[in-house]
């Protein structure tokens, strides 16, 4: 007899199946049994025609609450809820009302809708029904923690009796949830529970340090990660926070000591590469600033500290690395107002005036209240030699300001390089230097304006007030150092400075030299 069995099912395999005529009945169970089949494999398989078939299958049997809360969970999963809306009503019938799946569909449904307390609801009907399933328990605490955070902890309570092993893990829940509530002090009981039972228990130690965080109580705070770095369980992030608190309380060398902990565990750690860079800054070494800064996780998306390295390398004396850098942010991040500014400011510094004039006019018409960048589109303006759209430039930011220096020196200086209105360009320097009266590059502005004028006694006198230094940093002021002097029939010291001017890269100097020494004997 135990080949019987088998012998039968290959003599039935080998059988035509015309040979086994089916009754109506029987031929529309092997249909719906196919249909069934079909949607359930493009269900598993995320066949995009699943709702197609979920909806052809309905038709066939639209009494089944079961298709029609698969369809309510197909639209929950790809976030059509209009769509689920269409088939909700599948729970109001009898079969699915004995069905803790079908409660649990339909209470995700009306947490997809944003209705929690009919979510609440469901999901304790669904645990009524089944209360094993600790995935329906999770979600119903979920909902919980937003709905009625009391609720939830006093199920995540009974939890915890009930599961002892797990105890320590549902407290730290049930303290992250009142922390997330801002609920403090039930927040640290739940986790003093914690770590009553696991005083190793590495979340429940963060959240208590959390927990003195917010309560800005740090000394306690540092107590609770230390202890974990005593463990030997503390992380880059522990270790930076640890460092910042003594930022706070101003123990410099101990957030020194910490920092760089953190950054040895995780080189790209943000906090432990900011501060560090500050403190090198501090100490004036530029090039370690800008590594730490290049090797933080965020650097390629942070603007502002691509602009940082950019600075540093200024202190560094590398203008052309520092006008890259701020090329290449320009290009990250071309419609960043604070970049475009700053790549504006160094095209005007580079000479390259309509370049910076073309980012800066859009900016000016963005942000009108700018006096800087209106200020650095008029010096662009008056570099390109677009001189009425820079007056214009400059009686918008005297309308606002009369006494705005910058804007009447630029005024007064673009009249006298011009030789143009010098009376009116005496005017704009004296108000501004009644505003900046030590501002050498103002009363440079004055200088000029005397040589322009014929007064070269005047100028001199000026001239002679210029520090030595100032002159040999900016070869322009030696440029017209030496014109003063030249013209005041004094060509010797004239040619000092105007060498000096030459040298500094001044080309107005070179053509002033060759004028000089043809008109020596």
């Amino acid at each position: 007899m135990k080949w019987g069995a088998s012998f039968l099912c290959l003599w039935l395999a080998a059988t035509p199946v015309a040979a086994l005529p089916l009754s109506p009945q029987a031929k529309q169970e092997a249909s719906l049994l196919n249909e069934f089949l079909s949607v359930a494999y493009a269900q598993r398989q995320a066949d995009p025609r699943r709702f197609a078939k979920l909806r052809r299958a309905l038709r066939r049997m639209p009494d089944s609450y079961y298709l029609k809360q698969q369809l309510v969970s197909e639209a929950l999963a790809v976030d059509v809820v209009e769509l689920a809306d269409l088939y909700a009503s599948y729970i109001q019938q009898e079969d699915a009302q004995k069905a803790p799946d079908a409660w649990a569909v339909y209470a995700a449904y009306q947490w997809r809708k944003g209705n929690l307390p009919g979510a609440v609801e469901a999901y304790e009907k669904s645990l009524e029904l089944d209360p094993d399933d600790e995935r329906v328990l999770f979600e119903y605490i979920t909902v919980l923690v937003t709905a009625d955070p009391d609720k939830a902890a006093l199920t995540l309570d009974s939890l915890a009796k009930n599961r002892p092993l797990f105890a320590a893990d549902i407290y730290t829940e049930k303290g992250r949830m009142f922390l997330f509530h801002k609920r403090y002090q039930k927040a640290l009981e739940a986790f003093n529970q914690a770590v009553a039972l696991a005083p190793q228990h590495t979340m429940a130690r963060l959240g208590r340090a959390d927990v003195y965080e917010k309560t800005s109580q740090y000394f306690l705070m540092l107590h609770e990660l230390e202890e974990l770095d005593k463990q030997g369980v503390a992380s880059a992030q522990t270790l930076s926070r640890m460092g910042a608190v003594y930022v706070l309380v101003q123990d410099f060398p101990r957030a020194e000591h910490y920092f760089r902990r953190a950054k040895e565990l995780e080189n790209g750690n943000l906090p432990a590469g900011n501060f560090l860079a500050l403190l090198a800054e501090r100490r004036g070494e530029y090039a370690r600033a800008i590594t730490l800064l290049q090797e933080t996780d965020d650097y390629m998306r942070d603007p502002a500290k691509q602009i940082q390295v950019s600075y540093y390398q200024r202190k560094l004396n590398e203008p052309e690395e520092s006008f890259k850098t701020i090329c290449r942010t320009h290009e990250l991040f071309p419609d960043n107002g604070e970049v475009t500014y700053l790549y504006a400011v160094a095209l005007n510094e580079r000479k390259k005036y309509k370049a910076a004039a073309k980012l800066l006019e859009p900016l000016v018409e963005k942000f009108p209240q700018s006096e800087e960048a209106r200020l650095q589109y008029a010096f662009a303006l008056e570099g390109a030699r677009q001189y009425k759209q820079m007056e214009e430039q400059i009686n918008a930011l005297l309308a606002k300001n009369p006494k705005h220096a910058p804007a009447l020196n630029l005024l007064a200086f673009s009249l006298a390089e011009r030789g143009e209105r010098l009376e009116q360009a005496a005017e704009y320097a004296a108000r501004a230097l009644a505003v900046w009266p030590e501002d050498m590059s103002f009363i440079d502005t004055q200088v000029w304006i005397f040589y322009q004028q014929g007064k070269y006694e005047k100028a001199v006198d000026l001239v002679r007030t210029f520090p030595a230094k100032y002159i040999e940093d900016n070869p322009e002021i030696a440029y017209h150092t030496g014109m003063i002097y030249a013209a005041n029939a004094q060509p010797d010291v004239a040619r000092t400075y105007l060498q000096m001017a030459a040298d500094g890269g001044w080309k107005p100097a070179q053509k002033a030299l060759k004028k000089l020494k043809s008109s020596q004997p």
